[in-house]
């Protein structure tokens, strides 16, 4: 693959990225929110002014927000007390693989772009030596990229989800959710 070809692809891997990632985090948080709205229903006890204010303010965001009726009608409500849960984990999956696309994808890019400058000054210093300098044509084809797969994207791929599930299990568990 040449540096021009790693440029595009590096560009389409980005865009992938995001429009994986942005639906995908929408999802999760609506799904965690209607969660949490079904479990604040009215309960006795000393958390129940939160869980009234939780209630409420959830009710808020879902008549306030109603370019996001899609997400709020066919979003996975996630049981997190016993019930696998396929759908809600595989979308939760899908914020991390988008991050990695999209990371993968800058890196190509600055992969890329580091190339395309490293073969203009080489051409500089080529042209200087004359007739029996290589030509652009040449240098470019001198020029092999490495394909970049998104399983090396470490910390957005796998330390970053185990992260997330770890906050968020405190976080409910703390406020009486779990």
């Amino acid at each position: 693959m040449t540096y021009q070809q790693a440029g595009r692809i590096a560009i389409l891997k980005r865009v992938a990225g995001w429009v994986i990632f942005i639906p995908a985090l929408l999802s999760t948080v609506i799904s965690v929110l209607k969660f949490m709205y079904q479990h604040s229903e009215k309960q006795p006890g000393i958390d129940a002014v939160m869980m009234d204010f939780a209630h409420v303010m959830i009710e808020m965001m879902r008549f306030n927000t109603p370019f996001l009726n899609f997400f709020w009608y066919n979003s996975p409500l996630p049981d997190f007390n016993g019930q696998v849960n396929i759908f809600f984990w595989l979308i939760f999956a899908l914020i991390f693989i988008g991050l990695a696309l999209q990371d993968s994808g800058a890196r190509m890019s600055r992969q890329a772009k580091f190339l395309r400058e490293g073969v203009q000054d080489q051409l500089i210093l080529e042209q200087a030596k004359g007739p029996e300098g290589l030509s652009k044509a040449q240098l470019d084809a001198k020029v092999i990229v490495p394909h970049h797969t998104i399983l090396l994207q470490i910390f957005p791929l796998y330390v970053l989800p185990v992260i997330v599930i770890v906050v968020g299990y405190f976080f409910f568990k703390l406020l009486g959710f779990l």
